[in-house]
């Protein structure tokens, strides 16, 4: 069985007309499962009880400046402004592209609701591209479906 690799995930994110991959000028996409945990201390026992409540995902980005690629742009225009509006309140999809969907052509893929909230607006070292990193928080739960990723669409997962 061969090992999964990177690029075998891909990312689109919703911009102004449409879905993008997420790909040029990108060379990190790292997602922290943030796990929220709780802990009872019941009055009868020396140690403590912990359970896990939930999670608080986010997914940091790294890239540089691409005066051509969409994502880029649409990034860079939310860090010019710091837009915290609509533009930076958007969604992803996350395509595991080893995974066919039910109809030809496409993925097995989940969309999230995200927040993006840009660390570096563009700044970076003499003679080195401009920086522009962040994070894309997720805003609730993830919805299951499929993706098409020639006609960038995706389906929800019926309920059924």
């Amino acid at each position: 069985m061969a090992g999964l690799q990177r690029h075998q995930r891909l990312v689109y994110l919703k911009c102004a007309e449409g879905y993008e991959l997420i790909g040029k000028g990108f060379t990190g996409l790292n997602v922290s499962g943030n796990a929220k945990t709780e802990e009872k201390h019941w009055v009868h026992e020396q140690n403590a009880t912990g359970g896990l409540s939930g999670y608080a995902p986010a997914m940091a980005f790294v890239s540089e400046m691409d005066d051509t690629d969409p994502v880029s742009l649409y990034l860079q225009e939310i860090a010019d402004t710091f837009d915290i509006g609509v533009k930076a309140h958007t969604d992803i999809v996350i395509v595991d592209t080893w995974k066919n969907g039910t109809t030809s052509g496409t993925k097995a893929a989940r969309k999230q609701d995200v927040v993006i909230s840009i660390d570096n607006p563009g700044s970076g070292e003499a003679g080195s591209a401009l920086a522009l990193t962040g994070t894309f928080t997720y805003d609730g739960d993830p919805v299951q479906g499929e993706f098409n990723p020639s006609a960038k669409t995706f389906t929800e997962k019926s309920a059924a």
